[in-house]
């Protein structure tokens, strides 16, 4: 079992985007459980109360427990091969004790930044503070790219900026479309996106992120 920790001191990076996703791609094929962690913004929690009042079946479990004791059991639990939680995009004191928690249990951290090198002080913070105390294995992922060649030049600005800070990035990064910024609103996820040409590429996008991140997995200790 594995347990994956999206995470960035930085909100508005599209972290909920990237869990929600990533998981209906990761449940094709295993048994994932989506945790909210954040439990001020409930925005996975909202986003799953959407998705049964309208009759779609989310592919994964959910949960918003925030209990300190459950989330000590998670490493225990032999009900799912894939764990992914989203956390609090500030991390106040009152989250902190189960943002550890999660954290010291965590096997792989994903963190997303949008494309402009300004987030590259934000992640380094969050790295340094929570991720490399803990030795824990990670990658970055840009998000919330526009589709158009001035968002396109920051994405390859961000890139290089990654690169001089010895940041380890997916090379996959994630286009914003509407499909996206709707499906809060709608209770969708990738899996069930209407078929359309932008929607078959944004869920090009969540496919490649997933076919990376399951090639980094597999290669782990070789």
């Amino acid at each position: 079992m594995r347990i994956v920790t999206v995470l960035n001191q930085k909100g508005g990076v599209g972290k909920s985007t990237v869990v929600m996703n990533l998981a209906a791609v990761a449940a094709k094929h295993s048994r994932v459980l989506v945790v909210d962690l954040d439990p001020s913004q409930r925005t996975l929690t909202d986003w799953a109360e959407t998705a049964d009042e309208q009759g779609i079946s989310l592919p994964f479990d959910f949960t918003d427990e925030n209990d300190p004791e459950v989330l000590r059991q998670l490493r225990a639990a032999d009900s799912w091969d894939t764990i992914f939680v989203d956390t609090p995009g500030n991390l106040e004191p009152s989250a902190a004790e189960r943002i550890g928690i999660v954290l010291d249990s965590t096997d792989f951290a994903v963190l997303p930044l949008e494309p402009q090198p300004a987030s590259i002080r934000p992640l380094l913070r969050t790295i340094k503070s929570l991720v490399e105390p803990r030795s824990i294995p990670y990658r970055a992922v840009i998000s919330r790219v526009g589709r158009n060649e001035a968002s396109y030049s920051r994405k390859d600005e961000t890139l290089k900026a990654l690169d001089s800070a010895g940041i380890p990035h997916l090379n996959t990064w994630i286009r914003e479309y509407i499909a996206h910024s709707d499906a809060q609103g709608t209770g969708e996820v990738v899996s069930n996106y209407a078929s359309t040409r932008n929607t078959s590429l944004a869920v090009d996008d969540f496919m490649s992120a997933a076919l990376e991140l399951t090639t980094i997995w597999a290669n782990e200790g070789k």
